[in-house]
């Protein structure tokens, strides 16, 4: 495979650019119109039959079952948990505040992985990162945000947690955890 274009770079961020950015938006006025679900996963589809007819341009041969089969797992719980929960919950909040609450799952997943000692704890910089990442997504899209706090409660402190619980020292096994304890 030879090294890609300055074009082809180009290219391919602004379609990811365009096409991720958009996303959110999309899916806001598609919602309107169509059952999110199904519009969830007419777009799975498409893709699909997108990304399989590239393959087979380039010569990938077929999968095997094992990978089919892995696909369809996966492509499930990215339909159902992940993109379906962002398409439904669209319905109820504006899609600025989906597309801030989906900037922190990078956050989550560091966690995740720490807390479960798949991962060493996170350096500095990681943490600076994230937290960077998190605060320019807020800055952005903060004029846009609605935060309904009449019942004196501010949807910002459960979007805070993460980084809270990210200074917690780690103490559970990944194979047990009723081991955990949160004291140094």
């Amino acid at each position: 495979m030879s090294a890609p274009t300055k074009f082809s770079i180009i290219v391919a961020f602004a379609s990811l650019y365009l096409i991720w950015g958009s996303t959110f938006l999309g899916i806001r006025f598609a919602i309107e119109t169509i059952p999110p679900l199904l519009m969830a996963g007419t777009r799975f589809l498409t893709a699909g039959v997108i990304m399989y007819a590239i393959a087979w341009s380039q010569g990938i041969g077929k999968s095997n079952w094992m990978n089919w089969r892995t696909s369809l797992i996966i492509g499930a719980c990215l339909l159902l948990g992940g993109n379906g929960g962002v398409t439904m919950s669209e319905k109820y909040i504006d899609s600025g505040l989906a597309a801030l609450i989906v900037a922190i799952v990078p956050i989550y997943i560091v966690m995740l992985g720490w807390a479960t000692g798949m991962t060493p704890k996170p350096v500095p910089i990681l943490w600076l990162g994230l937290v960077g990442g998190f605060v320019g997504v807020g800055i952005l899209l903060g004029p846009a945000l609605r935060f309904a706090s009449n019942d004196g409660r501010h949807p910002a402190i459960g979007m805070s947690i993460p980084l809270h619980f990210s200074r917690l020292p780690n103490r559970c096994s990944a194979a047990d955890y009723s081991s955990c304890s949160l004291a140094s």
